[in-house]
């Protein structure tokens, strides 16, 4: 009897246990689910690209935040050069700030943007808030647009980004346009499979930028670009998103011009050939394709 009173409370106290435990478990999950649902989402990425914010801030001293409030559709004879398809809008907005330019600005700017034709009945700008990209004028209540697609979404994850390719395309240590291409010669190494591979650009203020290339047995080929008279040998390929990056990325020639290979013998004008087509697929593409607001 004393052995079945004893089973009987040992009983009631795994049950105890089990529904304590079961208990203690609804609280965790439960805290859980509401530590999940309390959590913030993560920050949304940016709209636009860091190449076509470099295009955009390069071409531009203004470029100012504003809401839009108002838009009309011009008649095409006060639109000229439009696009087939396209219809210029009279956009009034409110001016929220700058972030580059002069410390004045109207708090209502005016200024025109080309968009679809067929979205000129409901073009869908009303109350946005947009990124403007302009140049400078005496006229602080309109804004001439860089280009016909010279706005963006405002965000802050596309402001952020803004103020950093600004802050990259106006340091002392910018990298200058590229032109074009003005040698390159190979040289083989002393062992098989060995060689280096220099490519010099042509640059808008003649500062020197040299590509390298060099090769070496049962080892990945080392890409590096120089900027100044001396190869660097510390250098390296450049980062994405960064402004020598969307220099090369974005400006150098699908392929080395005749010109540049001038007097080069065949087998190391080949290998020369070989070797730039080699450095521009190691470079991350360059995505600088407009996003019309329109």
């Amino acid at each position: 009897m004393t052995d079945e009173i004893n089973e009987s409370e040992n009983r009631k106290q795994s049950r105890g246990f089990l529904a304590a435990a079961l208990f203690l478990y609804g609280i965790s999950s439960f805290s859980a689910v509401a530590h999940a649902a309390e959590s913030p989402p993560p920050p949304a990425a940016p709209s636009i690209s860091y190449a076509r914010l470099a295009d955009l801030i390069l071409a531009s001293q203004t470029i100012a935040t504003v809401k839009v409030k108002s838009l009309a559709v011009l008649p095409p004879e006060r639109a000229p050069g439009l696009l087939p398809g396209q219809s210029r809008f009279y956009v009034e907005a409110e001016s929220i700030g700058l972030i580059r330019g002069d410390s004045v600005i109207a708090r209502k700017v005016a200024f025109l943007i080309d968009g679809p034709t067929a979205k000129a009945k409901k073009p869908g700008l009303k109350g946005r808030t947009l990124i403007l990209f302009g140049k400078s004028g005496s006229n602080v209540a309109q804004l001439q647009l860089t280009s016909s697609s010279a706005a963006v979404d405002w965000s802050p994850a596309n402001e952020a980004l803004t103020r950093r390719v600004l802050k990259d395309a106006i340091a002392s240590n910018l990298p200058p346009a590229i032109t074009g291409i003005s040698s390159a010669f190979h040289v083989a190494g002393a062992i098989r499979g060995e060689s280096e591979t220099q490519i010099f650009l042509d640059t808008a203020d003649g500062t020197p930028i040299s590509l390298s290339v060099i090769r070496r047995p049962d080892e990945q080929p080392r890409f590096s670009a120089s900027l100044g008279e001396i190869v660097d040998d510390a250098a390296s390929i450049p980062e994405p998103e960064t402004m020598l990056w969307y220099r090369l990325a974005c400006s150098l020639p699908q392929s080395l011009p005749p010109r540049a290979l001038r007097g080069v013998e065949q087998a190391d004008a080949q290998a020369a050939t070989r070797d730039y087509l080699a450095f521009r697929q190691a470079l991350a593409p360059c995505d600088r394709a407009a996003k019309p607001v329109i």
